[in-house]
């Protein structure tokens, strides 16, 4: 699992060094910023929430609200 979150985060990084679009730059940081929220909400919780393609995506896409989408879901048992 750490592996692939390496990988994710290196991807990421290289991204942003070619990238120069503001929309790709949101989305990067976006991508960052949820993958740390779901690591250290698997810290606290009992249930882990996975981190993979689909999460990342929807965290970058929707930045702290879409990690609040997926912490919501997995709390009512409806998703994650």
């Amino acid at each position: 699992m750490e592996t692939i979150i390496l990988i994710v985060l290196v991807v990421l990084v290289v991204l942003l060094l070619i990238s120069r679009s503001r929309t790709v730059w949101g989305l990067i940081v976006n991508g960052i910023i949820g993958v740390i929220l779901l690591f250290l909400t698997n810290l606290f919780l009992e249930d882990d929430i996975p981190i993979n393609l689909i999460t990342i995506l929807i965290c970058a896409i929707g930045g702290v609200v879409g990690w609040l989408v997926i912490l919501v879901f997995h709390l009512l048992e409806i998703a994650f």
